[in-house]
């Protein structure tokens, strides 16, 4: 299942996460993290502009480890006034940041700023052609943003949505599937919900509160199961077919390894006991409005 993960690298680069109580880690901690990924059989990295120092980390492994390259990742920034530049420029600037010959993906960083600039669309695509990228793809959360993209814009070669415990099945097999029809890889993100179902319930911020039951819910069925949480929220979504990469993050090389066990024991769970919750707080389902 190595093969299916995106190591997600944003705690690199920035303080991260709700349940992040290590802080970002130093280089060499950061090169412990990236060289057990390497070794374990992650090689696929997600990264982005607007991840603090994420990328000069990866581009300062990568120099120093050739033989550790990694398929990357990245997105343009949201905040990026690239309105007026060349994106083939642009892009060439990232990778040499990150020192690699092209991006495995480039994405736009969420769908507000890819319809602010969907000019920019085109270009991005024929950064395929020009050998700069291998996929073009998009950062997206909401299934009517999907919808607009599967009907208008299905060049995509992939999109990131949010997949999880919560925000689950229920919420988003009918949209997946429309978009595998169309040949639009999906690659998942928040597969821990920036930690919050290894958190015990009753120490929740109050701004989370109503999720308790849910959590609860999530802590009952791992009980069940003889899992932990973070073990059901791991495998709930690598062993649906139709993901097709699944992105993780770690605070520390300790996580990483223990993600790496987890990953590779075969767990029979019954999906259809989590498919069944219904969060109706659909927007506590999204950590940026967490704050």
């Amino acid at each position: 299942m190595n093969n299916k993960i995106i190591l997600g690298t944003v705690q690199l680069g920035l303080d991260y996460g709700i349940n992040n109580l290590s802080g970002k880690p130093s280089l060499k901690e950061a090169f412990d993290i990236l060289d057990l990924a390497h070794s374990s059989g992650i090689k696929t990295l997600d990264t982005a502009e607007a991840y603090g120092t994420s990328m000069e980390v990866i581009g300062k492994f990568q120099k120093q480890y050739p033989n550790k390259n990694f398929n990357i990742i990245s997105k343009l920034s949201a905040n990026s006034n690239i309105s007026n530049k060349n994106l083939s420029k642009h892009v060439l600037s990232c990778c040499e940041t990150l020192n690699s010959e092209q991006l495995y993906g480039y994405m736009f960083h969420n769908y507000e700023s890819f319809i602010k600039n969907t000019k920019l669309y085109d270009e991005m695509i024929s950064l395929k052609s020009e050998g700069i990228i291998l996929n073009a793809g998009i950062s997206l959360y909401t299934n009517k943003e999907i919808e607009d993209i599967i009907e208008n814009f299905s060049d995509f070669d992939f999109i990131q949505i949010p997949f999880n415990l919560l925000d689950n099945d229920l919420k988003r097999a009918s949209i997946i599937l429309k978009a595998k029809e169309k040949g639009i890889a999906i690659h998942t993100r928040s597969t821990f919900l920036q930690g919050l179902f290894f958190m015990d319930p009753s120490q929740l911020p109050n701004k989370l509160l109503s999720l308790k039951p849910y959590v609860e819910n999530v802590h009952k069925i791992a009980s069940q199961n003889n899992l932990s949480p973070d073990e059901l929220a791991l495998q709930y979504v690598l062993q649906k077919d139709y993901i097709d990469y699944v992105l993780i993050g770690v605070d520390n090389k300790n996580q990483l390894e223990e993600n790496i066990k987890k990953i590779n024991k075969t767990f029979d769970i019954s999906d259809k006991l989590i498919d069944t919750i219904d969060v109706t707080e659909d927007q506590l389902l999204n950590p940026s409005n967490w704050h």
